[in-house]
């Protein structure tokens, strides 16, 4: 276990870190606070930001990994498309099943009448807000090309990248912390769980060989 995670080990700090600096937020402030709280810290220069990073569809991550998955180990491959087939099916699950009946911010905000800053150009949802599925694939997709990535900056890179995709997520009001949080924590344990699962059961030539591979 220790040799599949040796170059990994950034990957792996940086989301524990992340979930257990966050959880206080998430149990200690009502959603409402929270949400609030970071969707009232704006500026022009951050609304260009955050609305272009939260327009990026779920597919765009899923899409991006598999391509990348084309070009690394077979067993890397099949780790992305379970991977990326769990977290949609849980995604469906959990939004439309599970948790059908939780409303996301612009609900609350527009029934109770509450000022909020509106990101022009965002078309805000009324339900199916958790968890969040947008930062899910983000963390599970950017996790997983972490995982293919031996170096620890590209790690931490990829997973600044998919906390600013779940931090618009707030700050464009289109999800509680809650939603993100959870959305996260789920994206990345889909993420570690495949890739300890295909990593330690397919050892052979065969799956440790890349699908494409460039002829020197």
């Amino acid at each position: 276990m220790n040799s599949l995670f040796k170059d990994k080990k950034v990957s792996l700090r940086c989301h524990l870190v992340l979930a257990v600096l966050v959880l206080p937020y998430v149990l200690l402030y009502e959603k409402g606070v929270s949400l609030r709280f970071i969707n009232s810290h704006f500026t022009p220069e951050l609304d260009i930001i955050m609305y272009h990073i939260t327009r990026l569809p779920e597919l765009a991550y899923i899409i991006f990994v598999i391509i990348l998955g084309l070009f690394t180990e077979k067993r890397m491959f099949l780790t992305i498309i379970v991977a990326m087939g769990i977290s949609g099916l849980l995604i469906f699950l959990f939004k439309h099943h599970l948790f059908a009946d939780f409303n996301r911010p612009y609900f609350w905000l527009n029934s109770e009448k509450i000022p909020f800053h509106h990101v022009q150009g965002i078309r805000l949802h009324s339900n199916n807000s958790f968890p969040s599925g947008h930062t899910m694939a983000a963390f599970s997709s950017l996790a997983l090309i972490g995982f293919v990535s031996r170096s620890g900056w590209t790690q931490f890179g990829l997973f600044l990248l998919a906390c600013v995709s779940g931090y618009s997520r707030v700050y464009v009001a289109q999800h509680y912390l809650m939603d993100v949080y959870a959305g996260a924590l789920i994206g990345f344990a889909i993420a570690l769980f495949c890739y300890i699962l295909f990593h330690s059961m397919f050892k052979t030539p065969f799956w440790m060989s890349p699908i494409i591979q460039f002829k020197s």
